[in-house]
């Protein structure tokens, strides 16, 4: 089975430069962007244009339908939001997507690459939630998707994610929404954790993947699922290196309670920001994209010889605590033991094949070239866990 997408969401950098230094220290295929911010610069022809050029994945989130954009003021906190537009922000002018609105965003980046992916808006249950709102939500939801197929018939769409917190009266919005939201390619999905996604592996949890989990399953079994905002909170737990292999683990190896269904496409984390004035607790470059691409490359070895000798990858991957000092110890004894069983079983493979080759069948040489693949990658894995 192909590996599920991966990447992260843009939210501000200096030069595109960190950008593509994130995605190579990762190896990610994936890369989330915000038409509204990213760069110092502001957005332009050949800056999307490099962005579209980076990673195979690109998806292009609008502005139009996100009811933090602009906003002075936010009635949660009780203070002014940071980065407002200034006293006299519309900022309701973004609670609903709107179909031209969205166009114009889309277009500008849909031009240079058809095939990107798009998704309209973002956590529309951050503030209001009667049913007067959500209604009128669903139904220019719905006006802006059908306008949006029809403007951009190559693009796939993913629908709005969502805040998880209980204030948000998310089921509401499924119960009424349901069938808007089914009209898009890929279901939405947000979730955050203090410190890990599995409780036992931490003193305190939110239990958010379990609840997008259960949500989703009960609205939207059927359809394909893409993770579009996701991350641990804490760090004076939690260094930026483990949150990167706690993030591969949860989307390659199982290691999540539950873990993900097999219906989730791709994943991309919160956040890449340099400015740090923004959640920088979210942040994780460069260690934890480091971290990532590791982790992901030791499970992708340890995957490979479980289907040989039928080991338990979430076993072998997601058992190290959670504050052990070096994130890939268990990796390694795991990869360490895993290459000894390979080699004993190419031992005697090759063994008979000396002893008797006219009794040496091609299933035989067959699966010696497979034990012999799977421990070299397993060796080179093994290597890059340090």
């Amino acid at each position: 089975m192909a590996a599920r997408q991966r990447g992260v969401i843009l939210t501000y950098v200096d030069s595109l430069d960190t950008l593509q230094d994130c995605i190579r220290l990762g190896g990610y295929d994936a890369v989330k962007v915000v038409t509204g911010w990213g760069l110092a610069s502001g957005w332009n022809p050949d800056s999307r244009r490099r962005v579209l050029g980076m990673v195979p994945n690109v998806i292009v989130r609008t502005v139009s339908g996100d009811p933090s954009y602009a906003r002075p003021f936010d009635p949660l906190a009780g203070k002014p939001r940071p980065g407002a537009k200034g006293p006299d922000a519309q900022y309701w002018d973004y609670d609903f997507p709107d179909p031209n609105r969205c166009a114009q965003e889309i277009g500008e980046w849909y031009n240079l690459r058809p095939d990107i992916l798009v998704e309209i808006g973002n956590e529309p249950n951050v503030y209001n939630q009667d049913d007067d709102f959500i209604w009128r939500w669903a139904y220019n939801l719905e006006q802006t998707i059908k306008h949006c197929r029809a403007v951009f018939p190559k693009a796939k769409f993913i629908s709005p994610g969502f805040m998880m917190d209980p204030s948000g009266n998310m089921r509401r919005f499924y119960e009424i929404a349901a069938p808007q939201l089914r009209m898009f390619d890929y279901i939405g999905v947000h979730f955050y954790e203090f410190f890990a996604f599995k409780p036992d592996q931490a003193p305190a949890t939110k239990g958010e993947l379990r609840d997008a989990i259960q949500i989703h399953q009960q609205f939207f079994p059927d359809k394909p699922w893409y993770v579009t905002e996701y991350g641990i909170h804490n760090t004076d737990r939690v260094s930026r290196q483990e949150k990167g292999a706690r993030y591969a683990r949860l989307l390659h190896a199982g290691d999540g309670w539950p873990t993900l269904p097999s219906n989730v496409v791709g994943a991309v984390y919160y956040h890449l920001q340099m400015k740090g004035d923004i959640h920088p607790e979210y942040h994780i470059y460069p260690d934890g994209d480091r971290s990532y691409q590791e982790t992901f490359a030791a499970t992708g070895a340890v995957l490979g010889a479980a289907d040989v000798l039928g080991a338990g990858a979430g076993d072998l991957l997601g058992a190290a605590p959670a504050a052990a000092p070096d994130a890939l110890a268990d990796t390694r004894a795991a990869l360490a033991r895993l290459i000894g069983d390979l080699a004993g079983r190419e031992h005697d493979l090759v063994a008979r094949r000396a002893a008797a080759l006219a009794d040496f069948a091609p299933d035989d040489a067959r699966e010696l070239r497979r034990l012999q693949r799977t421990r070299a990658a397993l060796e080179a894995a093994l290597e890059a866990a340090g």
